[in-house]
C-alpha cells in the first residue's frame, strides 16, 4: 500500500529532495491552475481589439466565452473520473497542450468561426487543470497540508489573469493583439516542462483507500448538491467579471485600454489573496457555510459598485474589482478544500468536477445573458443580473451550511 513520505529522507536520498520536489509540486499545481485560465483570460482582456477585428458585439463576446465553459462544463465529469483512475499528471499535461493549442489557435484566427475552435480547446484545458491539480493535492499531500497547497494553486488561475491583465492590452497596443494573444502560450509552455520535470522525482502516494471525515458516498451528499447550486450562480457572476471588466471600463466608463486592463488586473491581484485566505480559513474549522454567506455579501456590494460606477465615479469600478477579487473568485479554493476534507481520496476528481460542471455553466450563463442584455437594452441591467445571482447564492450558502451541519450530526450520533 503507497503512502506518502512524512518529510524524512529515505536512506540515501539528499535530506533537501523531499523540500525541493514538494516545492516542485506546487509550481506544477499552480501553473496547471494557470493553463486552465489562460484562455478565457486572455479574450476578456483582448476583447475591445476583438470587438473591433471582427465587428463583434458585447453579445458576441458572451458567446465565445460561453462557448469555452460549455465545453468545460461539457467534458468535466468525463475528465474528473478519468483523473481518479490515472496519474493527475498526465491530466494536467493533456490540460497544459490543450491550453497551447487554443493560444496558438486565438492569435491566428482568421474569422470568428476558428476563434470558435480556440474556445473549444481553451475550455478543455479548464476543463483539466482541476480535477488533475486535485488529483495531485490528494494524492501526495497529507490533510494537514491541502489548505495551503490548494490556495496556492488556485491563485495561479487569478495569478494568470493578473499578468494578462496588466500585460496584453499593453503589449496589443505596441505589437498588436495577435501577438500579445500568442505572448499567453508562454503559460502552457511552463506547465508541460513544470509537469515533466515533476515526474523525474515523484513522491509517493498516499492510501488511495483512505477516507478522510466521509461516512457516505459523495453522489448522496445533500451539502454536495447545494454546493453544486452554489457553484452555479457564483459562475454566473464570475463569468460576468471575467468577461466584461475590461469592456464595461473602457465603453461605459471612459478607460482608456490600458486602464480598463487594470481594473482587471486589480481584480486579479485581490483574488490571488483571497483564494490562499478562504482556503486556510476552511482548513481552520470555519465554518464553511458562513464563509460562503459572507463572500456571497461581499461579491453583491461589488456589483452594486458596477452599477453606480457611471453615476458616482470611476473609483467605484476600482473598488467593485477589488471586492470582487477577494469574494466570487475566492471561493473556489474554500471548496475545493472542504471536498478534499470530506470525500475519499479516490472521488477526489470525479466530486470536484461534479461541483466544477455547475461552476462551468454558470460561467456559460452569465456572459451570455449579460451580452444580450446589453446588446438589448444596456449594462444596468446586466449589473442586475450578477446582483440577483449573488442574493441566490446566500440562500444555497444557508442551505449548503444546514446540510453539512446535518451530516455532522449524524456523525456525531453514530
Amino acid at each position: 500500500m503507497n503512502r506518502v513520505a512524512s518529510g524524512g529522507a529515505a536512506d540515501g536520498e539528499n535530506p533537501a529532495a523531499p523540500k525541493s520536489r514538494g516545492g516542485l509540486l506546487i509550481v506544477t499545481l499552480t501553473l496547471a491552475m494557470a493553463t486552465g485560465a489562460t484562455g478565457t483570460y486572455t479574450l476578456g482582456a483582448l476583447s475591445p481589439f476583438i470587438v473591433s477585428e471582427f465587428s463583434l458585439g458585447a453579445g458576441g463576446i458572451g458567446v465565445l466565452i460561453s462557448a469555452l465553459y460549455v465545453t468545460a462544463a461539457s467534458f468535466s465529469g468525463i475528465i474528473g473520473r478519468r483523473a481518479d483512475r490515472v496519474d493527475p499528471a498526465f491530466i494536467i499535461l493533456a490540460g497544459a497542450c490543450c491550453s497551447l493549442i487554443a493560444a496558438v489557435v486565438f492569435a491566428v484566427a482568421p474569422n470568428v468561426a476558428v476563434l470558435v475552435v480556440f474556445a473549444l480547446f481553451a475550455g478543455l484545458a479548464m476543463a483539466a487543470s482541476n480535477p488533475g491539480s486535485n488529483g495531485m493535492i490528494a494524492r501526495r499531500l497529507p490533510p494537514g497540508s491541502r489548505a495551503y497547497a490548494t490556495g496556492l494553486k488556485q491563485s495561479g488561475a487569478t495569478g494568470t489573469g493578473l499578468y494578462i491583465a496588466g500585460v496584453m492590452p499593453t503589449l496589443a497596443i505596441i505589437v498588436g493583439w495577435r501577438g500579445a494573444a500568442l505572448a499567453a502560450a508562454v503559460i502552457p509552455m511552463l506547465a508541460i516542462i513544470a509537469v515533466l520535470w515533476s515526474r523525474r522525482g515523484q513522491t509517493n502516494e498516499l492510501d488511495l483507500d483512505a477516507v478522510p471525515d466521509a461516512i457516505e458516498h459523495p453522489r448522496q451528499s445533500r451539502w454536495l448538491l447545494w454546493l453544486s447550486a452554489y457553484a452555479l450562480v457564483l459562475g454566473i457572476a464570475t463569468g460576468i467579471c471575467n468577461a466584461f471588466y475590461v469592456l464595461y471600463s473602457s465603453e461605459r466608463l471612459g478607460f482608456t485600454v490600458v486602464e480598463a486592463g487594470f481594473v482587471f488586473a486589480s481584480f486579479g491581484v485581490a483574488s490571488v489573496i483571497a483564494r490562499v485566505v478562504w482556503a486556510r480559513l476552511a482548513e481552520r474549522g470555519l465554518d464553511t457555510g458562513r464563509l460562503l454567506a459572507i463572500i456571497a455579501v461581499i461579491g453583491a456590494v461589488s456589483a452594486l459598485l458596477c452599477l453606480a460606477a457611471p453615476y458616482i465615479g470611476g473609483w467605484a469600478m476600482w473598488t467593485a474589482a477589488v471586492f470582487a477579487g477577494s469574494s466570487i473568485v475566492g471561493w473556489n479554493a474554500l471548496a475545493m478544500v472542504t471536498i478534499m476534507k470530506r470525500v475519499p481520496v479516490n472521488a477526489v476528481g470525479a466530486s470536484s468536477a461534479r461541483m466544477l460542471r455547475a461552476f462551468f455553466i454558470g460561467l456559460a450563463i452569465g456572459p451570455l445573458l449579460f451580452g444580450g442584455l446589453v446588446e438589448l437594452t444596456n449594462y444596468l441591467l446586466g449589473w442586475i443580473l450578477q446582483f440577483a445571482a449573488l442574493g441566490l447564492a446566500l440562500v444555497f450558502a444557508i442551505l449548503f451550511g444546514r446540510a453539512l451541519h446535518s451530516r455532522t450530526s449524524r456523525e456525531v450520533a453514530l
